[in-house]
């Protein structure tokens, strides 16, 4: 192989794998800090920010059981699915990240994200914490998380559940990083590659005796 081809393979290897792995995501116990970027868009108590919609589920306000379970010291509104119902979260632009506050995850709660180029990603409750035992007060099972996208825009995200209930409050996101950062870092990529093959020549070689 040529070392221009090489080198081509090296630059575009980060852009073919990055879609595979465009949602990863942490979480803290309870309602933790915002990340870094990130501005709160809706916290079902004030006005969305501008562009920003949800729709469907049921704004709640304390517990009410069989029903909805306020996320732990959570004694604002917030929203809760109940059995079979979603709710669509659409933005003016992608975003490059979000995070949420859900509490008493089960199994049954799911979360879709779609994005550019047809990105789909499916997550579920099991996926998200190692205790989706619906517990109103765990702190396993109520938690904010921190959802990346690596650089893929999210333009729609759908919350789901397939039993009662699946609530969540206090939605935040951040933009899509920078395009000249992603080059940065994909160029780079693609000069270690070199210098790897470059420094492989110059070793020196064994001389038989």
């Amino acid at each position: 192989m040529s070392r221009s081809a090489l080198f081509s393979m090296l630059v575009a290897l980060p852009l073919v794998a990055a879609p595979a792995a465009a949602v990863s995501f942490t979480s803290v116990a309870f309602d933790g800090p915002l990340a870094p970027g990130q501005s709160m868009k809706i916290d079902f108590d004030n006005p969305h920010a501008p562009g920003y919609s949800i729709v469907g589920g049921g704004i709640y306000q304390g517990s009410t059981p069989g029903i909805a379970a306020a996320p732990a010291g959570n004694a604002s509104k917030y929203m809760a699915l109940l059995s079979g119902k979603s709710a669509a979260l659409t933005m003016p632009y992608g975003v490059g990240s979000m995070s949420v506050y859900i509490g008493s995850i089960d199994t049954y709660n799911h979360i879709e994200f779609f994005g550019s180029n047809g990105f789909y990603k499916k997550i579920s409750g099991a996926d998200m914490t190692s205790a989706p035992n619906g517990s109103w007060t765990g702190p396993l099972a109520n938690r904010r998380f921190y959802f990346d996208f690596a650089g893929v825009p999210i333009s729609k995200i759908v919350f789901s559940s397939t039993g009662n209930s699946f609530e969540f409050d206090n939605i935040a996101t951040g933009a899509v990083p920078e395009a000249g950062t992603w080059a940065m870092l994909i160029a780079g990529f693609g000069l270690v590659g070199v210098a790897l093959r470059r420094n492989r020549r110059t070793l020196p070689r064994s001389v038989a005796a």
